[in-house]
């Protein structure tokens, strides 16, 4: 899946069946589908399954997504790394930036509670890129889910 709110290009997919984000080293990408990435253990455990004669993995996960489709492979050197030297100011956005992808990893599984601050995150610009529609997509998750409110922070959910 694509992720355009984070911030680093090279760190905008996430894997469509084990939800890992961002996909480092290869990331497999279906040829057909619009929006379909996988990771290399996904996509190797996927081809070991269909080799067994079974299903191809994480076809049921993904709705729709025929395990047929031809899928071309994206090597990547980018790694999801703290720097830890440069001025204070680079150093500072990759710590927060990380916390975005962090935030944004344990809302898509399920943590209600960081749903509710990625909407705070993504209504503000803080670590991603400013996105107002995807904001009320989370915060609606994190209402839902019951998500704890705590002043100046969730205390704005509707």
């Amino acid at each position: 899946m694509y992720e355009p709110c984070v911030l680093n290009k090279e760190l905008r997919f996430s894997c469509d069946v084990c939800g890992d984000l961002p996909i480092e080293g290869k990331r497999w990408c279906c040829n057909v589908c619009e929006d379909f990435d996988v990771c290399d253990s996904c996509h190797r455990a996927s081809q070991s399954k269909r080799d067994r004669g079974g299903a191809a993995a994480g076809a049921d996960d993904v709705g729709a997504h025929s395990s047929d489709h031809p899928m071309q492979s994206f090597d990547s050197d980018v790694r999801y790394e703290p720097v830890h030297s440069g001025n204070l100011k680079d150093v500072m956005a990759n710590a927060i930036e990380r916390w975005f992808i962090d935030t944004l990893r344990n809302a898509k599984n399920g943590d209600v509670n960081q749903a509710a601050l990625l909407a705070e995150m993504l209504a503000t610009g803080y670590g991603c890129n400013k996105d107002a529609e995807e904001a009320r997509y989370w915060k609606q998750v994190a209402r839902n889910g019951g998500a704890r409110r705590l002043e100046g922070v969730y205390d704005r959910l509707p």
